[in-house]
């Protein structure tokens, strides 16, 4: 018989896909699939798929993978194939800390990227607030509220700002990502304390995060719509070429087609409005750096 369902979870080589009962029906996935797919995971967390399901043995065969309409996703190293980390989100909210992990301004921008390919609206947390300043805090919260991102302050530890996510995810499915350590699982635990999510430790010598996140999970929200938990992530490669890249920094729109030369990729070229921006302080150091940063690694 077959259904339309939901993946929820997946391993290396099995799948949880929600059909609308208590339990995700677990599955493999039709071998055609893999010959027909040149993504790194063929299968992401979010996808909606046509599975049949064997009464016999009550396991479910992936037989195709519906049209996709939004997706976060990475490229490892240039020329491997895409990476889908997940699928269909509405949302992609990054979570950042401040301090303990220390605020990543590169990381985060390169999240702001994969959300602009992947068709996301995105949304800022800062995490564990209760461990700075509000000085430390404002010129983050300035900076990417001005990049049109909604900026949310919380701590787990205060209980702060968990009613505003609350309604920032329900009746939506948001993708939750960041680096690890900034504090993910602790927030899930602190908005739904009924779910059994791992909590790791800050490492004090490195002051890196441990990942208590392995592979991306989703789960239902008990009053509608979904969230899927991704791995703390330290180094972050979006799926975009040179040429579009600058497409991909809002901060830069009102510039974009204005410099001399067609394909400038400001960089090292005269006349160059948009590094005449970044003089002017119409575009931060900060963000311009971020931009170097990434198209040098493409």
């Amino acid at each position: 018989m077959q259904k339309i369902g939901i993946v929820v979870r997946r391993t290396k080589s099995f799948y949880y896909v929600d059909v609308g009962k208590s339990k995700p029906l677990f599955c493999r996935i039709r071998g055609k699939l893999f010959s027909e797919n040149t993504q790194q995971n063929i299968v992401a967390v979010g996808d909606k798929v046509e599975l049949d399901q064997s009464i016999k043995n009550k396991l479910g065969l992936i037989l195709k993978i519906l049209p996709r309409r939004t997706k976060f996703s990475r490229r490892n190293k240039i020329g491997e194939p895409e990476q889908i980390l997940a699928s269909n989100a509405d949302s992609l909210i990054m979570v950042a800390s401040i301090k303990s992990p220390p605020f990543r301004a590169g990381l985060l921008d390169r999240f702001l990227v994969a959300g602009s390919c992947g068709g996301m609206e995105t949304f800022l947390i800062l995490s564990k607030t209760d461990l700075v300043s509000y000085k430390e805090i404002k010129p983050i919260t300035e900076l990417y509220s001005s990049l049109g991102c909604t900026v949310i302050l919380s701590s787990a530890y205060e209980s702060k700002g968990l009613n505003k996510i609350k309604k920032l995810i329900q009746n939506k499915t948001s993708i939750l990502s960041g680096h690890s350590g900034v504090g993910k699982s602790s927030l899930i635990s602190a908005l739904f304390p009924q779910w059994d999510i791992r909590i790791g430790k800050i490492n004090e010598k490195s002051g890196k995060g441990r990942h208590t996140t392995i592979m991306a999970e989703m789960f239902r929200l008990p009053h509608g719509g979904y969230i899927i938990d991704t791995p703390g992530i330290r180094s972050f490669q979006p799926n975009v070429t040179r040429n579009e890249l600058d497409s991909h920094f809002v901060d830069f729109s009102p510039y974009l087609g204005e410099c001399k030369f067609k394909s400038c990729t400001h960089r090292h070229e005269p006349l160059c409005k948009i590094k005449e921006a970044v003089t002017k302080k119409k575009i931060t150091p900060q963000r311009y750096k971020s931009y170097c940063s990434l198209f040098d690694s493409l």
